[in-house]
């Protein structure tokens, strides 16, 4: 079609008017965004390890996803403060049970089998129904949204069946994939389409309030045991270029932990801004890519690093600490005072000219870059995040660095009396 730029039946009225778009629109954003703290709850609770890497991924897109909604809302004549409502008492009932899934497979059916694949279809719906010409911007970005949506949907049935293939039954998770199916229906489905039942459902597990888990977890039938202390790779040769290049790697694959701290701020710090969710989303998503960096370049090094001590120091002893104190250390403490040399300079230099590592020099280069977008949001968000300046928070941040060494102090004199 060359008229009309493309755009097929611009003669239609479409089903939706400006108010009922926005009215949809806002239920997308909510369950959007309602994923987006799942995830993020569930993520330290969670023992695959891919599992742990895919929600990191798809918590930033679903977090990109309901800043877009947000955006489009706005547009469509809409108060901000309807921004900060949930659209039916049911729908948030449906995000008070998904959070309390209790094993990767209950996870993983309630999201992708149920809740992603009712959204997807509930956006495929939309654009076929809405006025193409004058709601172009509607369509497009829920294309967009969409196409995401596809390959989560497809890596959860992939992830889905091989845990089926490693030994573990379904059935187990029949029950919650059920519940949730049901919380679903009486909510009126994704777009509310279906009519809200009357008979709000009762609570099943979210009578007791979802806490972040005290402990990260680790999967233990295939990973090593969780360690509070770095962890070296076994057997190098006695080459101090290959030992500084494998333990950069290790450190690098240990960003897990860094991620499951940022997981615990975003779910534990509530009624922020929602770009301060985007920002920390971002973050995130970063540190599991820098994991993923290390588990790349182990893995090209035909190292088993998933047989090693698993480094969670990042996150058991932070746990308990208010959200504030956490991101303080890791955004200030670390990121920032790493923009210092020798600091994320020194490695990327390393490892371009001492080493000569191509892909160690190339994940160190964005690994630098991604570090300093991370100190830019530490900058941004602590201060917010305490009330106070921000040569306050770098003071805190020392306090928590001085702390933090001593509980690893403490704790590798543990190890050594145990091994004597």
């Amino acid at each position: 079609m060359i008229s009309y730029a493309g755009i097929a039946n611009p003669f239609g009225t479409g089903t939706y008017s400006v108010e009922m778009n926005s009215k949809l629109l806002r239920r997308y954003r909510y369950i959007h965004e309602q994923l987006f703290f799942c995830a993020a709850g569930q993520l330290p609770a969670r023992e695959n390890w891919h599992l742990k890497a895919a929600l990191g991924k798809h918590l930033y897109e679903d977090a990109e996803a309901a800043g877009s909604l947000r955006r489009r809302i706005l547009e469509l004549r809409t108060s901000p403060m309807l921004l900060q409502k949930q659209p039916n008492v049911t729908l948030a009932l449906l995000f008070d049970e998904l959070i309390h899934a209790r094993s990767d497979l209950e996870l993983l059916v309630g999201v992708y089998r149920v809740v992603k694949r009712a959204l997807l279809k509930a956006f495929t719906q939309h654009m076929t129904d809405t006025q193409q010409l004058v709601d172009y911007p509607t369509v497009r970005l829920l294309k967009a949204l969409s196409s995401d949506l596809r390959e989560q949907i497809a890596w959860g049935e992939g992830m889905i069946e091989t845990l089926q293939q490693e030994g573990e039954s379904l059935e187990l998770a029949a029950e919650f994939e059920s519940r949730i199916t049901g919380y679903l229906d009486a909510a009126g489905g994704i777009s509310g389409e279906q009519g809200t039942s009357t008979h709000v459902p009762a609570r099943w597990r979210s009578g007791n309030v979802y806490e972040m888990p005290k402990q990260a977890i680790r999967d233990a039938k295939k990973m090593g045991t969780p360690t509070m202390g770095r962890t070296a790779v076994p057997n190098l040769p006695e080459d101090p270029l290959k030992i500084r290049l494998i333990g950069m790697m290790k450190a690098r694959q240990e960003e897990m932990s860094a991620v499951e701290n940022l997981a615990s701020v975003i779910y534990d710090q509530k009624l922020m801004p929602w770009e301060f969710y985007e920002d920390l989303a971002r973050h995130l998503w970063d540190e599991v890519r820098h994991a993923l960096f290390g588990q790349a370049a182990l893995e090209a090094e035909g190292i088993d690093w998933m047989s090693l001590r698993q480094y969670v120091g990042g996150y058991d002893p932070l746990i308990e600490k208010l959200p504030a104190q956490r991101y303080a250390l890791l955004s200030i403490g670390f990121e920032e005072k790493a923009m210092r040399r020798p600091g994320k300079i020194a490695e990327y230099e390393f490892c371009r000219d001492e080493a000569k590592h191509p892909l160690m020099e190339r994940f160190q280069d964005y690994d630098w870059a991604d570090e300093v977008t991370h100190a830019a949001f530490g900058r941004k968000w602590t201060p917010e995040l305490f009330g106070e300046d921000l040569d306050y928070v770098r003071q805190v941040a020392d306090v928590e660095l001085a702390e933090r060494e001593k509980i690893f102090q403490a704790w590798a004199k543990q190890q050594e009396a145990g091994n004597q």
